[in-house]
């Protein structure tokens, strides 16, 4: 459904309505119109409004809500700290530089890391990054090889 709308013809100056998008004009088939605003006739749905904001909100108990006025929220929101920052799911284990509060005898957990990472480098042409300048140790500090197969060519 779309919306009607009033137009004013350029060439004979006729006012019609159309529900089209810039529509030719039914009187001298001009295509060049303008739309004519109507206003905003919303004064008495704008008081039903808030008393049926307010109705809704008093049933359902949501007494946290507000009116939508100038420099005022919405709603007020309560921000929490989750509760794997607080270590409710375990202690802190340090994986070479990230830290998360996890559980070791629950198996693979997705949570995310407690301490702040910042990976700023200096980067410079023709020279590699190093474990250092990221913050945490490289991966060849921490791999093993248990053994290696190459085949014969």
């Amino acid at each position: 459904m779309g919306v009607i709308r009033t137009w004013v013809c350029c060439a004979c100056g006729r006012e019609f309505d159309s529900w089209e998008s810039y529509p030719i004009c039914p009187v001298c088939e001009c295509v060049r119109v303008n739309w004519k605003p109507g206003g905003g006739h919303i004064a008495g749905v704008s008081r039903t409004g808030d008393a049926e904001f307010k109705a809704l909100a008093d049933a359902f108990k949501l007494d946290d809500l507000h009116s939508a006025k100038r420099g005022e929220a919405a709603k007020v929101i309560n921000n929490p700290q989750p509760a794997y920052a607080n270590g409710v799911f375990g202690t802190p284990h340090d994986f070479g530089g990230f830290v998360a509060n996890i559980d070791p005898t629950k198996g693979a957990q997705c949570v995310p890391v407690t301490n702040k990472i910042n990976f700023k480098a200096k980067v410079e042409v023709g020279r590699s990054l190093g474990a250092g300048q990221l913050g945490v140790p490289s991966v060849q500090s921490h791999t093993t090889i248990d053994s290696s197969h190459r085949p014969k060519p």
